[in-house]
Formats: C-alpha cells, sequence, structure tokens
C-alpha cells in the first residue's frame, strides 16, 4: 500500500481557501500558509499544520499546491531563504494552480527540472462556487505520467482533470478559457445596459436565456443577481481578469495575432479598474458601462410596462 502524500497548500485566498478545504475532507494530511496568517486559524482547528514560513511548509510536505494571485505572489513563496525551493532536496512535487503567465510557467518548469522537482501547470476554470462544491475542472500541464499519478489529489478538488500536454501548456489552455469568460460577461453586462438605454428590464434579458436552450447556461445564472442588484460580491475578482486578459495580449502580440474583442475588453475593465472596483467581481463591469439603476424601484415599474 502507498503512502498518501502529505500536502502543503499555499494560499487561502477566495479560490485557495475553499480548494485545501476539500483536500481535507477527501482525507488528505494538509498543512497551509497564508501571508495573511489569520486565514490558517480555521484549518489549526481542523487539525492542519500551519506553519509560518514556505520553507517550513515544504520541508514537512510530499507534494506542495501554490494558488496565489499573480507572479508576484507567486515569487514571494517560492524564492528567498524561507521559500519553497530552498527545502527542495528533489523528488518532491510542486503543483502550481495560480494564473500565471505562458512565460512565467515555461521558466518554473525549467528550474523544477533543474532541482530534481516534478512540476505540474494546473490552474483551473471555475470561479468560488464552483470551487465550493469541487466541480472546479483541472486544466493540467506537463509530463502526462506525473498527472495521472496526482489525479486524487486534482479530484478532491474538482470534477474533471483536462490534459492539455507539456508545461505551460496548462496556463495557455486557462487563458484560452479566461478569454470566453470575459467576453461573456462583458456581453452580458453591454446587453444589460442597453436594456436600460432602451427602457426595457434587464431581467427580460435573463427570462430569455432561462428559456433559450442554445444560450441558458451556469455562468449567466451566476451573474444574474450582480447584474439585476447591482452588486458584485467577488467570485472572480475583476482585477484578476485583468491580469489573466493582459497574459492573453502578450501571447497573441508575440504572433502578431489581432484579438480586437479582447482589446476592447481590456481597456473595459482598465477603466473599472481605475475607477476602484479591482477588488469587485468582474461583472462590476456593468456599473462603469453606466448600468447602476438611479431608481432602485426602476426594475419593477418596466416588468409591468
Amino acid at each position: 500500500m502507498s503512502i498518501p502524500p502529505r500536502i502543503g497548500f499555499i494560499g487561502l485566498g477566495i479560490m485557495g481557501r475553499t480548494m485545501a478545504l476539500n483536500l481535507v475532507k477527501a482525507g488528505f494530511s494538509v498543512s497551509v500558509y497564508n501571508r495573511t496568517r489569520a486565514r490558517t486559524y480555521e484549518f489549526a482547528e481542523l487539525g492542519c499544520a500551519t506553519p509560518v514560513t514556505p520553507r517550513e511548509l515544504a520541508k514537512a510536505c510530499d507534494i506542495i499546491i501554490t494558488m496565489v494571485s499573480d507572479p508576484a505572489a507567486l515569487d514571494a513563496v517560492i524564492e528567498g531563504p524561507e521559500g519553497v525551493f530552498s527545502a527542495f532536496l528533489g523528488g518532491n512535487t510542486l503543483i502550481n494552480m495560480s494564473t500565471v503567465s505562458v512565460e512565467y510557467t515555461a521558466a518554473l518548469a525549467k528550474k523544477c527540472h533543474i532541482a530534481g522537482v516534478k512540476f505540474a501547470d494546473c490552474p483551473v476554470s471555475g470561479s468560488k462556487p464552483l470551487a465550493e462544491s469541487g466541480k472546479l475542472v483541472i486544466l493540467a500541464g506537463g509530463e502526462q505520467q506525473t498527472i495521472e499519478k496526482l489525479k486524487p489529489v486534482l479530484l478532491a478538488m474538482g470534477c474533471a482533470v483536462v490534459y492539455a500536454g507539456p508545461a505551460p501548456c496548462g496556463t495557455a489552455l486557462k487563458l484560452c478559457m479566461n478569454l470566453i469568460v470575459a467576453q461573456m460577461t462583458t456581453a452580458l453586462a453591454e446587453s444589460a445596459a442597453l436594456a436600460k438605454t432602451m427602457q426595457i428590464s434587464p431581467e427580460l434579458i435573463f427570462k430569455v436565456l432561462d428559456e433559450s436552450p442554445a444560450l441558458n447556461c451556469g455562468y449567466f445564472k451566476a451573474k444574474k443577481e450582480n447584474i439585476l442588484e447591482q452588486e458584485y460580491p467577488p467570485a472572480f475578482a475583476l482585477k484578476h481578469m485583468l491580469k489573466d486578459t493582459r497574459f492573453m495580449l502578450v501571447e497573441a502580440h508575440k504572433t502578431g495575432l489581432a484579438l480586437p474583442v479582447t482589446e476592447a475588453v481590456e481597456k473595459l475593465m482598465a477603466k473599472s479598474y481605475n475607477n476602484g472596483y479591482g477588488d469587485s467581481d468582474l461583472s462590476v463591469v456593468f456599473k462603469t458601462l453606466g448600468g447602476d439603476y438611479n431608481d432602485r424601484g426602476m426594475i419593477t415599474v418596466m416588468k409591468n410596462r
């Protein structure tokens, strides 16, 4: 019988917290680290170790999972004398589930190879609600044999693993998927803003979506309350999608590929970010488009026209 892996999880934000909890619920031995230490307290109450540095966590674990916000945050936990790499002696596994750039992922894969560390490039498709229900889709890059061995761990956090190829193919696929999410969100926000301008209720848009065999999808349902209630709790923060959209454009520009719609989406999200909405859900672009209702009763009035 093989010995169950000791898992170290770094990054307990909106997504990481739930993913780490799902690993605990699945029966894995989990240690956690977060730069804001207060976020580790609930894990301590569940019996998880909560080392004070990434190095201490890595020394005690076979598999390290990172789920942080961006390349700078990832550097902060893997580099330096107290970083993850300072504890690696070879034979460990690093699973990066953060969304970073293709270039960064390729460099990280190379560094792991030199250090004798197995590397899995595994960002996820899905936001907070799917993380909570364990229905994330894992977009996996790396050696296929390594990914197969890691499937029990990955499937504790998601419902499917899609193998994309060697690293950084997992990251590349994530950017492709987030391009669709970004455009779906802005399309929905623009549609609702146009409805408001033409004096019909945006609620009618969702009624049509619900009835349409072609357009009825879970993502639009997930954004319905954001648009109609004009409240934007972050299931996927605007600042993170803005970062990812810029990564997409960098990759497109390398080969001269034009992504005109994505470029327009980036400008809209940048305007929202500069207006102070970076920590809100990305559907807050509706607010930036002028979609807020001056009269809270407007939807009810229009429904009764």
